[in-house]
């Protein structure tokens, strides 16, 4: 018997079922954000723009004003929606998915771009082959240095012979198969992507889609490439020997733990 997925509780703005003569919302596109205030009005403007989507940002408690500038462009973005709810990118999802509409979710980091192209790409194929129930799109980085070419290639590999992509490459799932298998764990603080897609790889249609994300280099320039690069290596190979995400995140949190 499968696990129900179990959602945190929420306060929520602006969110109602939006009117069929307005538009018809076949896309959630869910976004966790966390002290994301100097780019989240740009990805907001631009995500409001796709068609058959509505934009869904589940706020974690942010510090910075992300909040009140989502909340700023509610009233001339109709179909992008505020939740607030408590920290934690596993929870902030599964919210977010509570309150979807749409037939098919996309689970999108707050600092990696979902092109127009792309989008479009998604919306074709899932439409020509009904069989697909999950995937992501295909990682790359914005970014023109040469060593970021070299980390798009580790990925590609990966997602090939391990079908094993992250987060960062905007997870897409159907609603009902995300509801089915009880959605992302939620006392999972890392590693919460890795633990779906396991679990996706024992389904019939995954798939990475040839259609690219670009996700920002950000963390890579704040702590130094290789350092970057090598760490998180380090804790995908712990969690495979069995360390737990709480144990890992203070790791990769270590001025929270």
């Amino acid at each position: 018997m499968k696990a129900a997925t179990t959602f945190a509780s929420t306060s929520i703005k602006n969110y109602s079922p939006p009117p069929t003569t307005t538009y018809q919302a076949f896309v959630s596109i869910i976004i966790p954000t966390l002290n994301e205030a100097p780019n989240i009005c740009r990805q907001a403007q631009a995500l409001s723009r796709l068609p058959n989507a509505e934009i869904i940002f589940a706020d974690g408690g942010s510090g910075d004003g992300t909040a009140n500038a989502i909340d700023s462009l509610l009233p001339e973005l109709p179909n992008v929606h505020l939740l607030q709810t408590p920290c934690g990118r596993a929870r902030q999802m599964n919210t977010g998915a509570q309150h979807a509409q749409g037939e098919w979710l996309i689970f999108l980091h707050a600092d990696t771009v979902l092109p127009k192209d792309s989008f479009g790409a998604f919306i074709t194929r899932i439409k020509e082959s009904p069989h697909i129930n999950s995937g992501a799109f295909t990682f790359r980085v914005d970014h023109a240095h040469w060593s970021y070419r070299y980390l798009e290639f580790y990925v590609g590999l990966r997602c090939k012979f391990l079908k094993l992509p992250f987060g960062d490459q905007a997870l897409f799932i159907k609603r009902r198969l995300f509801e089915e298998l009880g959605g992302y764990r939620d006392d999972f603080p890392l590693m919460e992507d890795m633990e779906l897609v396991q679990r996706l790889n024992k389904q019939a249609g995954f798939m990475i889609l040839p259609a690219p994300v670009f996700t920002s280099p950000r963390r890579y320039e704040n702590d130094g490439f290789f350092k970057r690069g090598l760490g998180n290596i380090y804790l995908q190979l712990l969690y495979r020997c069995g360390v737990h995400p709480r144990e890992l995140a203070k790791k990769y949190y270590p001025r929270n733990a």
